[in-house]
């Protein structure tokens, strides 16, 4: 079974700019740098991929600033479920506990996502 198959929200895939909350968790990272600058590559309601140099473990807490192409910004609290180094970086998925704060245009996306997967669901295709 494809893992996307599993998944309760589908994800949309592009690039955003995220902040991570620096919570003291990497030894290498200095306690005066608050914030660690990173990206995620997907995101949906309830997770994402995010690709930062920062090395956590995984069931570590996130607190993840995901930034909008049009300045909005929505803030979350995530759990790493799984974690995997890519070229000098880590890439993340991270399951998304709680949003603290949605800006309009991500929950619109969300919503419009949602609504055409249930329609896809929905209306069984016919092979030919």
């Amino acid at each position: 079974m494809d893992p996307k198959d599993r998944r309760k929200y589908p994800r949309y895939e592009a690039p955003f700019q995220v902040d991570l909350l620096n919570m003291g968790d990497d030894p290498s990272v200095s306690p005066y740098e608050a914030i660690i600058h990173g990206s995620a590559l997907d995101v949906s309601r309830q997770g994402m991929r995010v690709k930062v140099s920062y090395n956590v473990p995984v069931g570590a807490q996130l607190s993840i600033i995901v930034y909008s192409a049009q300045g909005g910004e929505s803030l979350c609290l995530c759990e790493v479920m799984w974690r995997t180094d890519v070229d000098g970086d880590i890439v993340y998925g991270v399951y998304t506990k709680e949003w603290s704060k949605l800006d309009a245009r991500l929950a619109r996306l969300f919503q419009d996502m949602e609504a055409e997967s249930a329609s896809a669901v929905a209306t069984p295709r016919l092979s030919a």
